[in-house]
């Protein structure tokens, strides 16, 4: 029994050995790691910083506009025929009176030079009747009736020569061409359309609508902001010249037309464009760099820059927020003016980091802490 007792102390204290020492290995490792870590300095995040400010915030709404020349028009023929020529070329700028299309006028034109004939003849008859008034061969009735057959045959050779008119078709104002694919030689019935012009100016309209609740904020002369990969520079303002005189009755709308200054050398009828109009008088607001609010399940935050214990950290804080003012956005609650905010960069940080803040040169609305 003895002998059992011992082997199994000696078991015993074996393993409490073992145990003992990988205990004071691991401590050692712990010691070891708080040490370095300790020496280890604490991350730091590089961000722009900007500074939230006070300004100015007016209601608006955005609707979709589009390019209107300041005149247009579809040309078709008002008579049928068959065309002889055409003077244009598809896409093309052409001048106020340039003939665009020629129809066959062989027939009409024939008729015309008969009908020309008879009123030549018929105002010699006439002419002859007139100079017998003072001898006994005078009658009244074959002078009247010499008269209105002179002018009959008269307006028969006016209305041939309108026809042949009406056949030769010219632009009515300086314009560009659209595409079309008509040839000599094809035959039109009356109204066909043949191509569509483009006044070539300046200036063009924008046409937007707006629903009924804002166009009562709009009036003729409200300044709107046009936006949009096409317009140039980004941006360009406009002014309200016209509006319909009644709502749409599908959707309510109230159609607005704006001139452009510029915008017809510049962009092409049809192109669509963002329209920005302001709806309300300006009122106080609090504005960030729109780079600064970040989004998350929980709602919108942006980062606070805040100086502790001579170090700058972020501090996550949540907000409320209003409307774009370009590459602004209003913040109706959680920030106060002047407070230090994390911009460019701020998707890289988390509550309680170390930040390392700098601004562009040269912006004043930006302000770098280090």
């Amino acid at each position: 029994m003895l002998r059992h007792f011992m082997a199994w102390l000696a078991v015993i204290l074996a393993i409490a050995g073992i145990a003992g020492g990988l205990g004071y290995y691991k401590y050692n490792e712990i010691q070891v790691a708080i040490a370095a870590s300790q020496g280890t300095p604490e991350p730091v995040e590089s961000v722009i910083s900007a500074r939230a400010r006070a300004g100015e915030w007016s209601a608006s709404t955005r609707a979709i506009g589009s390019v209107v020349a300041l005149r247009q028009v579809e040309i078709r023929n008002e008579i049928a025929g068959v065309i002889a020529e055409i003077g244009f070329k598809s896409g093309e700028v052409v001048e106020a009176g340039a003939p665009l299309v020629n129809f066959d006028t062989r027939q009409e034109e024939a008729a015309l030079a008969a009908a020309e004939a008879d009123a030549r003849l018929a105002k010699l008859t006439l002419e002859r009747r007139e100079s017998l008034r003072n001898s006994a061969a005078f009658n009244e009735q074959e002078l009247d009736r010499a008269r209105e057959e002179h002018a009959a045959a008269v307006a028969r050779a006016r209305n041939l020569a309108v026809i042949v008119d009406k056949k030769r078709i010219t632009a009515p104002f300086r314009a560009r061409v659209g595409i079309t694919d008509w040839q000599p030689g094809a035959y039109l019935d009356a109204g066909t359309l043949i191509v569509t012009l483009q006044g070539v100016a300046a200036d063009a309209y924008v046409d937007f609508s707006l629903p009924q609740d804002d166009a009562a904020a709009v009036r003729v002369g409200t300044r709107v902001t046009l936006s949009g990969p096409a317009v140039p520079g980004g941006a360009a303002q406009a002014d309200i010249m016209a509006e319909d005189n009644s709502a749409d009755g599908s959707n309510r709308a109230v159609r607005f037309r704006a001139v452009a200054p510029g915008f017809g050398e510049t962009l092409r009828p049809g192109t669509f464009l963002d329209v920005t109009v302001i709806t309300s008088a300006p009122k106080p607001a609090v504005l960030v760099p729109l780079a600064a609010v970040r989004r998350s399940p929980s709602g919108q935050h942006v980062f606070v820059l805040s100086e502790e214990d001579g170090k700058l950290r972020a501090r996550m804080r949540m907000i409320e927020t209003g409307m774009v003012q370009g590459d602004e956005i209003v913040v109706a609650k959680g920030v106060a003016a002047g407070e230090l905010i994390a911009a460019s960069g701020s998707f890289k940080l988390r509550d309680g980091l170390l930040v390392d803040a700098g601004s562009p040169q040269g912006d004043p609305a930006q302000v770098g802490v280090n």
